[in-house]
This record gives structure tokens, C-alpha cells and sequence, in this order.
């Protein structure tokens, strides 16, 4: 069964369901679906996530190689 015929199919079931809570737990996976994590993010938190992606866009960073090298007398 292609995509399109199990959109259709699952339209119909929705169609027959009484339940509130049901209704409520499909809606819930649905915008769970179709959210972005960043988006629920302060906009604190999404410009700090910023700085950090344009430091490593501008080569400003410490590889996992070197951090291990440095701290391999703890590790």
C-alpha cells in the first residue's frame, strides 16, 4: 500500500473514532511531528546556539582529537 492510499485509510479510521482522549493523543504525535526542537527554544537559547554554529562556520573550535589529547591524563 502506497502512501497516498494509507493517508486515505488512516482519514477514514479518524473518521470513526468517539473518543476525546484518543483525538487528544493523535494531535499530540502530530505537532510533535511537525515541530522543530529549536523552535520551542528560548530566544536566548537559540542565539547562543548561534554564536556556537558561527564559531565553528568561522573555524573557531577544538576537535574531539585534541580535547582527548589534552585531557588523556584524566581520562
Amino acid at each position: 500500500m502506497d502512501l497516498e492510499a494509507r493517508k486515505y485509510q488512516f482519514i477514514q479510521q479518524l473518521g470513526k473514532v468517539e473518543e476525546e482522549r484518543v483525538l487528544e493523543k493523535l494531535e499530540s504525535v502530530l505537532k510533535a511531528s511537525q515541530s522543530d526542537w529549536f523552535d520551542a527554544l528560548s530566544e536566548a537559547e537559540q542565539a547562543e546556539i548561534q554564536i556556537g554554529l558561527d564559531q565553528v562556520n568561522n573555524g573557531e573550535f577544538t576537535s574531539h582529537e585534541e580535547v582527548m589529547k589534552r585531557f588523556s591524563k584524566w581520562h
